[in-house]
């Protein structure tokens, strides 16, 4: 699911179009409240955020959300959106963590290139994540045999079903002490 936060309903309505006409689930909120409720969510895959949710045109609301969401979904990207885009405001957002920054008025094409981006590369991070080396896999279960053994190398061994030696081999290639 992507959530657009963004105070006026016409850049909601018209977000929400472009994503349902390309295959996408989305929820539309205007406020800080309701983008935090709706952060916490699991199935959330992406945020466009609007800088400013207020009067103000300084872009801070939206770092504050930034940095909250952030805390809150660390892995999941974050697209700024802003009709006051400047340089410094993009780079500080990107600074907090954002994914990219899109100024309004945009052109649907490139939004939607920016969307599909973040999302393939949080997918592509999440795989990353899930896949174990074998070098992970093998100091776990050398750390698993140490700590059934007390520490005692030649039963470690015995367990892994490898000799002492190879076992202290294995321990010094992966920086086990």
């Amino acid at each position: 699911m992507i959530l657009i936060v963004d105070d006026d309903q016409a850049i909601r309505l018209s977000i929400g179009l472009m994503l349902r006409q390309a295959g996408f689930e989305y929820e539309a909120v205007s406020d800080e409240d309701s983008a935090m409720s709706a952060v916490r969510r699991d199935d959330l895959e992406l945020v466009i955020l609007d800088m400013n949710l207020t009067c103000t045109t300084t872009g801070r609301q939206g770092i504050d959300m930034l940095r909250k969401i952030r805390i809150l979904a660390p892995r999941v990207p974050v697209i700024l959106l802003s009709a006051w885009g400047t340089v410094p405001l993009a780079v500080e957002g990107m600074g907090y963590g954002a994914v990219d920054f899109v100024t309004k008025p945009w052109a649907n094409r490139d939004f939607m290139a920016k969307i599909r981006k973040a999302l393939a590369a949080a997918e592509k991070a999440a795989m990353a994540d899930t896949v174990d080396t074998l070098d992970n896999t093998e100091r776990q279960a050398i750390a698993k045999a140490l700590r059934q053994s007390d520490g005692n190398l030649s039963e470690a061994a015995q367990l892994l079903g490898i000799t002492r030696q190879s076992l202290y081999r294995r321990m010094e290639k992966l920086g086990i002490k």
